[in-house]
């Protein structure tokens, strides 16, 4: 065994002090970690976590204690905000942190983490479709193709595919076995990589040539990476300013490219975009068989109906003329008859009629005569005796006329009448001159109250009062009685001490005077 007295033994203080000169180059200096997170827990907060890197196995090759304080953790979630991103701080999660080295000889070598990068929490593909669908939500360009008016049954459709692939081949058979005619355009078209932009463009100029009902871009499955060449803005613009409704079939289950919200509509699969047109064919197929059914029976029912109708007809137009000249040749030869006796009647009638006319004729005029020279004697007579009445009573009014408006009684009422107005004159006046003076009274009063120099002493002695009452609260406020030498403790939480039960040993108090404070401990306290 070695003896011990030939070992140098160091103290713990000197190696972490010894670690900390090391590092403290170091310390401060930012940089960025690639991680996930462990043991994660937010308190006060602010969040505490262990970063690890493990193997494909999952055996963690690397390990270290990281801390985002509540600040740092407010403008890293401020940041995700900006991008339309929640930030998530899970056990688990893979992040991308901004951090500087921390050291403290108690607590160890840690993490400290200013800010995070959202780029790598979406990747840097998803971050770009999302400033992407910005731009066109901002400028209003995601909703033109949807105000387009799709035909009920769309016949000419543009197909923009790769030609023989397995989307084209799936929309082309499920239109072939449809049974139904439809006018394929086909544009062979790249639908990924590199060339995908310009090869959709010029598929689309080439489309606005035809008479088309409808566009269709299809393509088939693959990576999640694959389907970020149909995020392309070029592309969607020219969907949103295309004069043809377009519709989308992009083989992804969950994501949704951004050609899916400018189009008219978008399906999951390509196959379900030829689908949804046939349905509609087939619909309407079996919307007008079963409209020719109805209109098969409808009119059946009508026809066996009117037929039945119009053999009943036939036979009433038979039978029932017959019954009619029958009846109306027996009407006719009845009335024939009466006529023919009613007419001799009244040829009878009318020739004893002219006989006793005759007589009456030879003696009417002589009597008339008389009876008529009787009553001019009688009127005559009459209208005498009326009209020397009539004179009489005229001159009887004239004469009571003439006693009732005598010009002498004229001119005394309009004398009186003269005398009453000059009397209302005259009260009239007297009233408005009294009035007058009463407003001219008041005139005087307020014109004595409000005079220039009562005005100016009112003011000067209000300005009296607020300096007495300013000099008061200057008197009263604390500031003042702290420059005068006295002081004010309050506890750690912020109350005023009034009394020494507020105040326990290792308490921390501070005191407030005149020119700063004072934070000081309680070592012991002792009461009077």
């Amino acid at each position: 065994m070695a003896d011990s007295n030939n070992k140098r033994f160091f103290s713990l203080s000197d190696i972490t002090g010894r670690i900390q000169a090391i590092l403290q180059p170091h310390i401060g200096k930012l940089f960025w970690v690639k991680a996930e997170i462990s043991s994660a827990r937010e308190k006060g907060g602010s969040f505490y976590c262990d970063l690890v890197e493990s193997e494909e196995g999952g055996k963690i090759i690397a390990q270290m204690r990281c801390t985002i304080w509540s600040r740092d953790l407010d403008n890293i979630k401020r940041q995700f905000k900006e991008y339309d991103l929640d930030l998530k701080l899970d056990n688990g999660t893979a992040v991308g942190f901004q951090c500087s080295l921390q050291f403290h000889p108690q607590f160890g070598l840690s993490l400290k983490a200013v800010g995070a990068d959202p780029a790598f929490a979406l990747g840097e593909l998803e971050l770009k479709k999302k400033e992407i669908l910005n731009r066109l939500t901002k400028e209003g360009l995601l909703e033109p193709n949807k105000h387009l008016t799709v035909p009920m049954l769309p016949q000419r459709i543009g197909l923009i595919t790769s030609k023989g692939s397995a989307a084209c081949n799936d929309i082309l058979k499920t239109f072939s076995s449809s049974g139904f005619g439809f006018s394929i355009f086909l544009a062979d078209s790249t639908v990924q990589g590199l060339q995908a932009e310009r090869s959709v463009l010029n598929a689309l100029n080439a489309m606005e040539k035809f008479n088309l009902d409808l566009v269709v871009i299809a393509r088939g499955g693959g990576s999640k990476t694959d389907l970020f060449y149909l995020d392309n803005e070029a592309i969607a613009r020219r969907i949103a300013g295309f004069k043809y409704p377009v519709w989308t079939g992009i083989g992804h289950e969950t994501d949704i490219s951004i050609l899916d919200h400018v189009a008219n509509r978008y399906f999951k699969t390509p196959t379900a975009v030829a689908e949804d047109i046939v349905a509609r064919f087939v619909e309407m197929k079996r919307h007008l068989q079963e409209s020719q059914n109805r209109f098969r029976s409808t009119w059946s029912y009508r026809f066996d109906r009117d037929r039945v109708w119009l053999d009943d007809t036939k036979t009433g137009i038979v039978q029932g003329t017959r019954k009619l000249l029958d009846s109306t040749r027996g009407y006719l030869l009845g009335y024939a008859t009466t006529l023919s006796s009613k007419v001799q009647n009244r040829l009878t009638e009318e020739k004893s009629r002219i006989a006793v006319s005759r007589k009456v004729i030879a003696t009417a005029p002589i009597s008339q005569v008389k009876r008529a020279n009787e009553r001019l004697k009688e009127r005559t007579g009459r209208f005498t005796t009326s009209y020397k009445r009539q004179i009489t009573g005229n001159q009887k009014d004239l004469l009571n006329l003439k006693s009732r408006f005598q010009p002498e009684r004229f001119i005394l009422r309009i004398r009186q009448e003269k005398e009453c107005l000059w009397d209302w004159r005259d009260r009239f006046i007297q009233r408005f001159n009294s009035k007058l003076h009463l407003q001219e009274q008041q005139v005087r009063h307020l014109s004595r109250r409000f005079r220039l120099e009562t005005i100016v002493a009112h003011i000067g002695n209000e300005k009296t009062k607020l300096a007495n009452k300013a000099a008061t609260l200057r008197a009263v406020d604390p500031a003042t009685s702290l420059k005068r030498g006295f002081s004010l403790v309050y506890t750690a939480g912020g109350d005023l001490v009034k009394s020494i039960s507020q105040v326990n040993s290792a308490d921390t108090l501070k005191t407030e005077i005149g020119d700063g404070q004072i934070i000081s401990t309680v070592n012991k306290t002792e009461r009077k």
